[in-house]
């Protein structure tokens, strides 16, 4: 699924993943994530399959715009 949020670069994308991050569990709590990314890094692709298990990409954007607030 394609909308104007796809325009993004992987540089924006990351940086506005970090605000959301920040945003919704402070700095404490994305310091934590970024450290457990990397403790886990090997493991990240498992754990992504685990949380995703059995969603389609519909699924997804549904999960995704049931959570979104515009603000």
């Amino acid at each position: 699924m394609l909308n104007e949020k796809t325009k993004y670069s992987d540089k924006e994308i990351l940086e506005k993943g970090a605000k959301a991050l920040i945003k919704e569990i402070g700095y404490s709590g994305y310091l934590r994530f970024i450290q457990q990314i990397e403790q886990n890094n090997s493991d990240y692709l498992k754990i992504q399959e685990e949380i995703f298990k059995g969603m389609n990409i519909e699924d997804l954007y549904k999960k995704a715009s049931d959570n979104w607030e515009i603000k």
